[in-house]
C-alpha cells in the first residue's frame, strides 16, 4: 500500500523522475522535467524549513505582544477586541504550520507514525484550516466594525461596543467552524496492520477521495470562504471609508485654515494608502495559494508540478498572519505609543523584581548573621 502525505496546503512526493510519464520516448523531456521538479523540491524546502519558521517566530512575537497593546485601557475598543481575536487565530495558524508542514522537513519520519496521523487527521489539518477561516473572516469583521465607526456615526455607539464584539467574534468563530467542519473528515489514520513501516499514518477517507470533497475545496473554500467573497467585502467597505472621509474633509475645510487644509490632506493620504496597502496585501499574499489550490484540484496540466507550487504559494499564508504587528508599527503612532509603553513596564517590572529579590537575598543573609551572633553570644554567657 502505497499512501501520499499531504499537508494542509500542500502535496508531498518524494519522487521526482519516475513521477514523469514518457509515453511518446521522449528521455530528455523526462530529465528536464525531472530538473525541474529537484529545483520545485529545493524551493520547497527553503519555503517550509528555513523561511516560513523564521516568520512563525516574528509572528508570534509580534501577535503576543499586539494583544498586550490593544488590551491596555487607552487602547481598548470594538475594534481593539477584534484585533486580538485576529492576534490568535493567527497565531494558532503559525505554530499549526510548523507542526502540520515545517515538521515534515525537520523529520520526514514522523509521517509513517501512527500517533502523528491520529493527530494530523483529526487535529492539525482541520484545525489549521480552522485558524486560516477565522483569521480571513475576523479581517472582515474589523473592516466593518471600522465601516460602522467612520459611516454610520450616529449608531457606532451602539453597536461597536466591546461586548458586541465579543459576540460578533464568537458567532464568526460558530460559522467558521460549520463551514470547516469537512476538513475533520477528510483524511484518517492508517492502522499498522494495514501499511508498511514507509507508508504514511494517515490516508484519504472515503470522502476525502470523492468529487464531492474536491467540489467542497474549490468552489466552496477557495471560490468563496477564503479569497473573493472576503476581500470583495474588504475592498468595498474601504472604499466606503475612504470616499466618506474625503467627503468629510472637503465638508470641514470650508471653516479650516491653509494649516488646517494641509493637515487634513495629509491624513487623508496616509488613511488612504493605509487601507489600500491593507486590502492588497492581503490578495497578494493569499491570493497564489488559492490560484494553485484552483489548478491542483482540477488537475489541470502537471499535476505534480501545481502540487509543488501550492506548497510553496502556502508562505503567503504566514506572511499574511505575521505581518501585522508591523503594519500597525508603520502607520499608528498611538500604537507605537502603547508599545514603548508596554515594553519600558516590562523592563522596569523586571528590574524592580530583580531589586527585590537582591534585597531579600540581603535581608536573608543578614537576618541569618545576627541569629548566629546572638546564638553565639548565649553560648559564650553558659560557658561562663
Amino acid at each position: 500500500m502505497n499512501t501520499t502525505v499531504t499537508s494542509p496546503l500542500s502535496v508531498t512526493n518524494n519522487t521526482i523522475v519516475s513521477n514523469v510519464s514518457v509515453t511518446d520516448g521522449s528521455v530528455e523531456q523526462a530529465v528536464t522535467m525531472g530538473t525541474g521538479m529537484e529545483i520545485t523540491d529545493k524551493i520547497h524546502f527553503a519555503t517550509s524549513a528555513i523561511i516560513g519558521p523564521i516568520f512563525v517566530f516574528l509572528g508570534l512575537v509580534g501577535n503576543i505582544l499586539s494583544i498586550l497593546v490593544w488590551r491596555r485601557r487607552k487602547m481598548r475598543s470594538s475594534t481593539g477586541t477584534y484585533l486580538i481575536g485576529q492576534a490568535i487565530a493567527d497565531m494558532g495558524l503559525l505554530v499549526f504550520f510548523l507542526l502540520t508542514d515545517s515538521i515534515f522537513k525537520f523529520r520526514p519520519s514522523i509521517a509513517t507514525s501512527s500517533a502523528y496521523g491520529a493527530f494530523y487527521a483529526f487535529v492539525g489539518y482541520p484545525i489549521f484550516f480552522m485558524f486560516l477561516v477565522c483569521s480571513i473572516w475576523f479581517t472582515v469583521g474589523v473592516t466593518v466594525d471600522r465601516y460602522i465607526q467612520v459611516c454610520w456615526i450616529n449608531k457606532a455607539k451602539e453597536m461597536c461596543s466591546e461586548k458586541r464584539a465579543w459576540i460578533g467574534l464568537g458567532l464568526i468563530t460558530l460559522l467558521c467552524f460549520f463551514v470547516n467542519t469537512p476538513h475533520f473528515a477528510t483524511y484518517e489514520p492508517v492502522p499498522d496492520v494495514e501499511r508498511n513501516g514507509s507508508d504514511a499514518g494517515f490516508r484519504f477517507t472515503e470522502y476525502g477521495s470523492t468529487t464531492g470533497n474536491i467540489n467542497y475545496e474549490l468552489w466552496v473554500l477557495c471560490m468563496m470562504i477564503l479569497e473573493p467573497v472576503p476581500w470583495a467585502i474588504i475592498l468595498t467597505l474601504n472604499l466606503l471609508i475612504i470616499k466618506r472621509v474625503t467627503g468629510m474633509n472637503r465638508q470641514m475645510n470650508i471653516k479650516r485654515g491653509s494649516s488646517g487644509k494641509e493637515i487634513a490632506r495629509k491624513s487623508e493620504t496616509q488613511l488612504t494608502r493605509l487601507l489600500l496597502t491593507v486590502t492588497f496585501t492581503f490578495l497578494a499574499l493569499t491570493a497564489p495559494r488559492c490560484i494553485m489550490q484552483c489548478f491542483v484540484k482540477l488537475k489541470s496540466g502537471d499535476h505534480v508540478v501545481f502540487s509543488k507550487a501550492f506548497a510553496i504559494a502556502k508562505l503567503g499564508v504566514v506572511i499574511n498572519s505575521s505581518i501585522n504587528f508591523f503594519l500597525y508599527c508603520l502607520s499608528g503612532k498611538r500604537f507605537r505609543k502603547e508599545l514603548r509603553s508596554v515594553v519600558c513596564a516590562r523592563f522596569r517590572g523586571d528590574l524592580r523584581v530583580s531589586e527585590t529579590i537582591s534585597m531579600s537575598e540581603r535581608t536573608w543573609s543578614s537576618t541569618i548573621s545576627r541569629t548566629k551572633s546572638t546564638l553565639s553570644e548565649k553560648s559564650d554567657l553558659l560557658v561562663k
